[in-house]
């Protein structure tokens, strides 16, 4: 790996991981203070719900993003036996711990035995996301040699189309009976398989492979992105208002075309600044760790007095964040830490607007 990564890669996962929290802080927010009657607040909030609609899929663009400039022509030796190493065992702890916070006051032997196994062998917790990171490693194995060959404008395209129609299908077919565990898979069984996210991994590879070039595209159509993601966010919003899709959702099948949109103005905006503040580094070096422990604290954290759904809302986003990072730290002074609860990134000290890393750690 080159050892100077993109500055725009440490806001892209700085604020998709804080588009997450966001999500889940608003749904416990509303959760707690809804009274039946959408008021101004509650809109208020479901729009900054669906602004953050990309935080999941932009995970998953960066991890091929990362890849394909590494490796954009082959892996390493050992390679996907690392990534399982680091991956694989802080989402089997974490599916074991969040099994007692999903149970909470009604745990039992039995229920606790199923509820770790539902999220260790079909990802049935917030982790999941491992579970397709894992099937976009084994892909990132073969399908350079062959997308290296294909122009993007083909490859990204066809893509898009399957990725809409498989996430349309899932939308707009009721379940099939004749399907074993069809209500499962159509709730959020279909979110495990790749296909639902393969644009993404199109999207990551060219642009990780030649990203200088995709750099001075973003530079020279600047007023086009903006453009570009106003129209994107009131295609989101619309399609939900006008009750076409009315769930909110990182598996609509619009919000690839929304993704696609936030990331590039985020690359936009961010390639203008010479470095990242050190509270984007550190989020986003802490990136992992959040998204594993965020709902730990979600699940725990009570509304002090006279707070209301945005106070109470922001007030998780904060201390979630701010916990996590800090149980992260304690963690991760052990000498098996990561594996408990992810592997830190020590990644971008700035030396006069040069972002310095450390080369392999940024995978």
């Amino acid at each position: 790996m080159k050892k100077k990564l993109v500055n725009e890669i440490f806001w892209l996962r700085a604020i998709a991981c804080l588009a997450v929290v966001t999500i889940h802080s608003i749904q416990k927010g509303i959760d707690y203070y809804f009274t039946g009657e959408n008021t101004p607040m509650v809109y208020f909030l479901h729009l900054f719900y669906a602004a953050s609609l990309f935080g999941t899929p932009s995970f998953v663009f960066i991890s091929e993003f990362l890849l394909a400039k590494a490796y954009p022509s082959g892996v390493p030796q050992g390679f996907f036996k690392k990534r399982v190493k680091f991956l694989i065992t802080p989402f089997i702890f974490m599916g074991i711990v969040y099994a007692f916070f999903e149970l909470g006051t009604s745990i039992t032997l039995k229920s606790f035995i199923i509820e770790a196994l539902k999220n260790i062998l079909i990802g049935d917790y917030v982790a999941w996301f491992i579970l397709l990171i894992l099937q976009f490693y084994l892909l990132h194995m073969f399908a350079p040699k062959h997308l290296s060959k294909i122009s993007p404008k083909v490859v990204l395209p066809i893509a898009l189309a399957i990725n809409v129609l498989y996430l349309s299908f899932f939308e707009f077919i009721d379940p099939i009976q004749a399907i074993p565990f069809h209500d499962y898979i159509w709730d959020r069984g279909y979110w495990l398989l790749f296909i639902g996210w393969i644009f993404y991994f199109a999207l990551g590879y060219y642009i990780g492979k030649d990203f200088e070039s995709f750099k001075l595209s973003l530079q020279k159509n600047g007023k086009l992105i903006l453009v570009f993601t106003v129209i994107a966010y009131c295609m989101v919003v619309g399609l939900k208002l006008t009750g076409i899709l009315p769930d909110s959702s990182s598996k609509r099948p619009d919000i690839p075309i929304y993704t696609t949109a936030i990331i590039c103005l985020i690359f936009y905006l961010s390639g203008k600044l010479n470095h990242a503040p050190r509270l984007i580094i550190l989020i986003s070096n802490y990136s992992f760790n959040i998204y594993l422990l965020h709902m730990t604290f979600l699940y725990t954290i009570k509304p002090l007095p006279h707070m209301n759904m945005i106070t109470y809302t922001l007030f998780l986003l904060i201390l979630s964040v701010t916990c996590s990072i800090v149980l992260a730290t304690l963690i991760n002074k052990l000498t098996f830490g990561k594996y408990l609860v992810g592997n830190t990134l020590s990644v971008g000290k700035q030396t006069k607007g040069n972002m310095s890393i450390a080369n392999k750690k940024a995978l």
